[in-house]
């Protein structure tokens, strides 16, 4: 590590800078202070969002129908509630989380879909707005801390990238995603490649970096110089940063580690645990292959073993830890399944219910909102339109989901769209 290259600027950076992760083109790296203060009271200071793409069977996982399913069923720790034997492990945790099993949205395409569980805007609504920032750079935004010394990640993504995950918007690419590829060695380009680099020789390189920068800047009116200019400054405070042993993973006790699991999702799940150790305010895991047109028994039953025992190992040790009071666990999905199998044993897009799961911070353990019926069509009790499943979660990470933003062209943006957009008062509160 470069932890004791305590200069300015230097053209090392160039490695370094890869490790930021998701910076898009983008007109600014610092977002604009805005009057507004959006925070609400809440114990939260990191938020762990576990985004399933492809569309979960929610009657396949967390809300089963006994004719429906091929899986078995198995009672879980909250009273009078079963999951699918799929969910075995989990099951036994589940008391620690909330259910929402009546989410709902009008879009039952992947793209359009993915757009409102990232924004809590439909795409229609979103017109205006080619800027609009993903929930991840808003709660990084509001919830990093005041006055926090040099650059750290504050919204951090794991798995699938696209679309609008990790998207910074007019918040600036300080709070999109810095995206770890590698779990194993989450980051890289830290120090050069070959050679002796002495303290000494890099102050030389960021002395010659500053004046040919000075120079071009002089000849030349480019909006993108004090964005790279920041870009820069901001890879070698994350280089020098005292915080990088959080992306160890084997810093971890093995037992620990072998409870997770050594699948992908296990070291995701468990590099979440760590990064909500360390407070910061967005963690994203996304993972995909969830269209299950075929086989979807089987993609399930492989997918679940990986993804079972790291979920009942994220909410038990963030429960048994305490962290749990102060994280928000969210596992979602872009839309449930058809509850019924076609003749090839698969499940097609079914946006009009599917089940939310939400954890942590004051959401009271065991609680279950709504109800599928036995068809498990549609809400038939306490509908969640995801806009309102969206609000709670900015309500209980301390977010007011009515606070307005400006973004790049001064033009407010409230951070819920309107419609069906009420938080479930039975997990936050009024």
């Amino acid at each position: 590590m470069c932890a004791d290259f305590n200069i300015k600027r230097s053209s090392f950076l160039k490695g370094a800078l890869a490790t930021l992760g998701a910076f898009t083109p983008a007109s600014k790296f610092f977002a604009e202070e805005y009057d507004e203060d959006a925070s609400l009271p809440s114990p939260v200071k990191s938020v762990i969002f576990i985004m399933m793409t492809g569309g979960m069977s929610h009657v396949d996982t967390f809300d089963p129908k006994p004719n429906l399913t091929p899986f078995g069923l198995v009672s879980s720790s909250i009273p009078g509630v079963q999951v699918t034997e799929a969910l075995r492990n989990t099951a036994r945790e589940l008391n620690r989380a909330a259910l929402i099993r009546s989410t709902w949205s009008e879009d039952g395409d992947h793209g359009l879909a993915q757009f409102l569980i990232q924004t809590a805007y439909r795409q229609p609504q979103a017109n205006g707005f080619p800027d609009i920032p993903s929930m991840g750079a808003v709660i990084s935004h509001i919830k990093r801390k005041k006055g926090d010394a040099g650059y750290f990640p504050g919204h951090v993504t794991m798995g699938e990238r696209g679309g609008m995950i990790g998207a910074g918007g007019f918040l600036g690419a300080r709070n999109g995603g810095f995206h770890i590829s590698n779990l194993d060695n989450a980051i890289s380009n830290m120090k050069p490649s070959w050679g002796n680099f002495g303290a000494e020789r890099l102050v030389r390189r960021g002395q010659m970096l500053d004046m040919l920068n000075d120079k071009f800047k002089a000849r030349y009116s480019s909006s993108q110089y004090a964005l790279w200019q920041q870009m820069s400054e901001a890879a070698l405070e994350f280089v020098n940063s005292s915080r990088l042993s959080v992306f160890d993973l084997k810093q971890e006790r093995p037992d620990l580690r072998g409870r997770f699991g050594d699948s992908w999702f296990g070291k995701a799940c468990l590099m979440a645990k760590r990064l909500a150790q360390a407070e910061v305010p967005f963690i994203q895991i996304t993972k995909g292959g969830w269209d299950t047109h075929d086989n979807n028994k089987g993609r399930v039953t492989e997918y679940m073993k990986d993804i079972d025992p790291a979920l009942a190992a994220l909410l038990g040790e963030l429960g048994s830890s305490g962290l749990l009071k102060q994280t928000l666990v969210v596992l979602t999905s872009e839309f449930g399944r058809t509850p019924n199998v076609g003749g090839r044993d698969g499940r097609d897009h079914w946006p009009s219910v599917w089940t939310t799961l939400v954890a942590g911070g004051k959401v009271p353990g065991g609680a279950v909102i709504g109800d599928s019926g036995a068809k498990a069509e549609k809400p038939v009790r306490d509908p969640v339109h995801w806009r309102g499943a969206a609000a709670t979660i900015y309500k209980a990470a301390g977010v007011d989901p009515e606070a307005l933003l400006k973004n790049s062209m001064g033009r407010p943006l409230r951070l819920v769209a309107q419609g069906n957009n009420e938080p479930v008062r039975a997990l936050v509160g009024d």
